[in-house]
């Protein structure tokens, strides 16, 4: 896995799963550095509602639909 994580690290390097390079990708439509930056403020997002790394997450109530659906009357994401 490598070194021992440290609370004061700057930088990190790792090796991506093609399925983590994927998320990334879709997270920042094709840029890594901004879909990174979009989990980690989607990840801050869930922790200001209470969502903690040990729980389930069916907590956040993420619906299966999609965002660009016009016939939608609810968003898609329900969170909260």
């Amino acid at each position: 896995m490598g070194r021992p994580s440290n609370p004061q690290t700057k930088y990190f390097q790792r090796t991506l799963s093609d399925p983590q390079r994927m998320i990334l990708l879709s997270a920042g439509k094709g840029n890594l550095c901004r879909g990174f930056e979009n989990v980690l403020d989607l990840y801050s997002y869930a922790h200001n509602l209470g969502f903690r790394p040990d729980m389930e997450l069916s907590f956040l109530n993420i619906d299966r639909g999609t965002t660009d659906n016009p016939n939608s009357e609810r968003s898609a994401v329900d969170i909260g």
